[in-house]
């Protein structure tokens, strides 16, 4: 009998899924690429340490909640200030060297901040002059690394980049949780904190083996390129209603949720055990929406990111009832998940649609709307709750979500934004 040969495609899925996984990682072919992949890892490994370092730093220190919020404050205040020239001087300089200079004053705060914590002598207004320098470097540090992964990769990988740095924070997250815990109980968080210290110079010494000068400068003045900036964000209708979407989703649907889910928690599901659980899923969703966003390459990834938005309405829903803890863990992957998805579709279209030399300002002006409208929203979640009570306000969160979606996507703008055919 004659021999009956296989289709000739019977291979193909495997030839498919080959296919996939090298888009997945195609940035790390590029050696300067995986340079600032290995310095950003060990540096969002360090980030992810602090909060919880410097909260029980000065809890030790103090034992006041008024002055852990003003250490808080401090450590955001320098970023709404300076975003804006951070970002126009991520298109005036060259990013690598702005990048190096933030991490090493990071690294110097930071070393700083851990030898006052360890020796004794460190002292509130300490805390906060440090944090406030610390928070001048990463004002600094944000928007021009958002400029500089444009010079590190092809425009056809700047998705799959993205979400590689998305899934790296993932993951370190979840580690670092469990890392700052046990150093703070065994050792105290001056250690913590040192070894956050020591990350940013890591990260330093990566950026260091780049090319010196990444990306053309302009030759305009900070005041003339922050205005330059706010012009080109106006201009294009899609950037200023994505900007709006989030700070309204900031004030209205994530602040008010960090405020009351640790109080629904105490409330009723036994504390900060089950709050714990449900922030490692949240972080759980966010490298699960990493890992999704690799190959998901939605023709019109503007209505794509509103449309995964309306994954954040369960959880709030859920905190309303409240839900057993097991509800709200599954609530919360998804919600991690969408804000991946959402921030790296965001960042991916400022990099793809406007010219090299104003994504930093771009970028810092969208950065500035979400983080101007977090803190009111967080002032506003206690007093909404005494006069409305907690389940209407967070019933208020989930509805926003959908009626805050569905009104943006009626723009004709959000529907225009394309991606090239070969990138889709």
């Amino acid at each position: 009998m004659p021999r009956s040969d296989p289709p000739a495609d019977v291979d193909a899925p495997a030839e498919v899924r080959a296919g996939r996984v090298a888009g997945m990682v195609a940035p790390l072919r590029a050696k300067d690429f995986r340079r600032y992949y290995a310095g950003h890892t060990a540096s969002a490994f360090g980030d992810a340490l602090t909060p919880l370092a410097i909260a029980f730093a000065v809890l030790h220190l103090t034992g006041s909640p008024v002055d852990l919020g003003i250490v808080v404050l401090s450590t955001r205040l320098p970023i709404i200030v300076l975003t804006l020239v951070g970002g126009a001087a991520g298109d005036r300089f060259p990013r690598r060297t702005i990048m190096l200079a933030a991490d090493l004053v990071r690294f110097a705060t930071h070393g700083v901040t851990a030898a006052l914590l360890l020796t004794g002598a460190a002292q509130l207004w300490m805390l906060v002059a440090l944090q406030l320098v610390a928070g001048a470097g990463t004002a600094f540090f944000n928007p021009a690394a958002v400029g500089l992964v444009t010079s590190l990769t092809a425009k056809e990988h700047l998705q799959a980049a993205n979400s590689l740095l998305s899934i790296s924070r993932s993951t370190v997250s979840i580690l670092a949780l469990g890392t700052a815990g046990a150093l703070v109980a065994l050792v105290g968080p001056g250690w913590a904190i040192a070894v956050d210290a020591l990350t940013f110079l890591l990260s330093a010494a990566f950026l260091y083996r780049l090319p010196g000068r990444l990306a053309a400068a302009r030759q305009e003045g900070l005041l003339a390129g922050i205005g330059g900036g706010l012009t080109a964000v106006r201009r294009h209708t899609w950037l200023w209603v994505w900007t709006g979407h989030i700070a309204v989703a900031n004030a209205f649907v994530v602040s008010p949720i960090l405020v009351l889910g640790p109080y629904v928690a105490d409330l009723h599901l036994g504390g900060a055990p089950a709050w714990s659980a449900i922030g490692i899923a949240y972080a759980a969703g966010g490298l699960a929406g990493g890992v999704a966003v690799t190959r998901w390459r939605p023709a019109r990834p503007m209505v794509a990111a509103l449309l995964v938005f309306l994954l954040m309405a369960p959880l709030p829903v859920l905190l309303a009832v409240p839900a057993p803890v097991w509800q709200l863990t599954i609530a919360a992957v998804l919600a991690g998940g969408q804000v991946v998805v959402h921030n790296v579709m965001q960042t991916t279209a400022v990099q793809r649609h406007l010219p090299d030399d104003l994504v930093a300002r771009a970028y810092s002006v969208t950065l500035l709307g979400g983080l101007v409208a977090a803190p009111l929203g967080m002032a506003l979640a206690g007093p909404a709750v005494t006069l409305l009570g907690t389940r209407p306000v967070l019933l208020g969160c989930a509805a926003i979500t959908v009626v805050l979606t569905a009104a943006t996507l009626l723009v004709p703008a959000v529907w225009r934004l394309r991606e090239p055919a070969e990138m889709a």
